[in-house]
């Protein structure tokens, strides 16, 4: 039977050991020429051989038993170090979240003392589901001094960029326009070889920026990468706020004025802290 077999396999040494006492009873009792058989001593010898098989049997239950209850103890204690282990990885991640959070605080910070202007700092509260190049919501209203018109900057990557201008202005919150929309246009200047030009959203409604109206003999001087700034024409945007970078050059035969693929310097779909500047106060 399996429930035999296996008590035999796990309790070898006890089976081994009665069976041998048994043998030895029995070659005792019939040493002698003349058998006798003395019953009590067959007894005797049976009761201890079925003495020893219960006290192998509860030998295996009691082992059986603490091996459970050990079992159960491990399992208990994996599950409260694997919940440990969870607990200690979102703390980690918490503090480095807290570490990113304020070492981003403190880039802000020292920027915003190295501003010439009077500002009002803002946090980005939403962008359009639709477009995210479209509209930009901040958390800072009337009550605050903000007024439609205003210039927005933000600081990215250890650089000034230019995000767009204030276009609506509630009681706590103001809607602003970016400079990727395709509404918006921005007087500019290429910064080392000082061509101007008009900057626009990408029709496409897409990251990238078109700067046209730049002199066609601009082709020579022109540097893929070179910085572009605000010029200060037209007195919307303060000259000198860093725009983007010249990605791409396109010259028509027939046109006399090159059009230029810039690369903003702000990563709109990161944009998190921005400010609000008040060019006429400095």
């Amino acid at each position: 039977m399996p429930g035999i077999s296996s008590f035999v396999r796990k309790n070898k040494n006890g089976v081994t050991f009665a069976a041998i006492l048994l043998l030895c009873l029995l070659l005792m009792l019939f040493s002698n020429r003349n058998v006798v058989l003395q019953p009590k001593k067959v007894g005797q010898t049976f009761f201890s051989v079925f003495q020893l098989s219960v006290h192998a049997v509860s030998d295996w239950f009691t082992e059986t038993v603490t091996s459970i209850r050990e079992l159960q103890r491990l399992r208990n204690e994996l599950e409260e170090a694997r919940e440990r282990l969870m607990e200690y990885e979102r703390v980690s991640r918490d503090l480095a979240e807290l570490r990113r959070e304020n070492q981003e605080l403190r880039a802000q910070l020292g920027f915003s003392e190295t501003l010439p202007f009077r500002y009002i700092s803002a946090q980005v509260i939403a962008r359009d589901p639709g477009n995210q190049f479209s509209t930009i919501a901040v958390n800072r209203g009337s009550i605050h001094g903000m007024q439609e018109g205003m210039p927005v900057i933000a600081f990215q990557g250890g650089l000034q960029g230019l995000v767009g201008r204030v276009v609506l202005v509630s009681l706590v919150s103001s809607m602003v326009q970016p400079i990727t929309d395709p509404a918006s246009y921005v007087a500019a200047r290429l910064q080392s070889s000082r061509f101007d030009g008009l900057i626009a959203g990408s029709q496409g409604g897409g990251a990238m920026l078109t700067m046209s109206y730049v002199k066609k003999l601009a082709v020579k001087e022109v540097q893929y990468g070179e910085l572009v700034i605000t010029s200060g024409m037209g007195q919307l945007f303060p000259e000198g706020i860093h725009i983007g970078r010249v990605r791409e050059m396109t010259a028509k035969g027939y046109e006399a004025s090159l059009e230029l693929e810039i690369e903003p310097i702000v990563d709109f779909s990161r944009l998190e802290f921005v400010y609000i500047i008040d060019a006429e106060q400095k």
